[in-house]
């Protein structure tokens, strides 16, 4: 029988890699994952490193994605939501060329479908997302970054090998 390890004891030591953004002025730029586009004009809705590998990656997503989640509860879905932007930015590699008829119409996709569901998930949020009053941003904030930190290789290598039972 095998046992799952705690990620824990696999998280690099270093500083905290996502910050809230508590001095902006709308709701949506305090979240931690929103900051200043790479071309410098303009704001990424998703300015999170690619580091922590799949695993890491995991727990990165799951705690920003509460941590959204917490924010729909808080101020719901402002200006028609933010989730299309955020699957825009997390997939903007895919959309170089905006002449591209095929990524326009792709594009278009995300922002229709995402912005459609956007309000739907912040009356969720609101209505049925008690639960997210006992999760604490700094928490999640740790958990974000934690998940950025994980040293993959090592906790991959200190799984159990599998037992066959048979």
């Amino acid at each position: 029988m095998s046992s799952a390890l705690n990620t824990q004891a696999f998280i690099k030591p270093g500083t905290p890699i996502l910050k809230l953004n508590n001095d902006k002025a709308l709701p949506f730029h305090r979240l931690p994952f929103v900051g200043p586009a790479a071309d410098g004009v303009g704001l990424s809705f998703w300015k999170v490193p690619k580091t922590g590998g799949y695993t890491g990656g995991c727990t990165t997503g799951t705690a920003l994605a509460r941590l959204y989640l917490k924010h729909l509860r808080e101020h719901g879905a402002e200006d028609g939501g933010s989730l299309q932007g955020i699957v825009l930015d997390m997939i903007g590699q895919g959309f170089p060329n905006e002449n591209d008829a095929e990524q326009n119409a792709l594009r278009g996709q995300v922002v229709g479908f995402f912005s459609e569901l956007d309000p739907f998930i912040a009356a969720a949020a609101r209505n049925a997302g008690a639960p997210l009053d006992t999760l604490r941003h700094d928490d999640l904030l740790a958990e974000a970054n934690n998940g950025l930190n994980l040293d993959e290789v090592a906790y991959l290598a200190a799984q159990p090998d599998e037992v066959d039972c048979a």
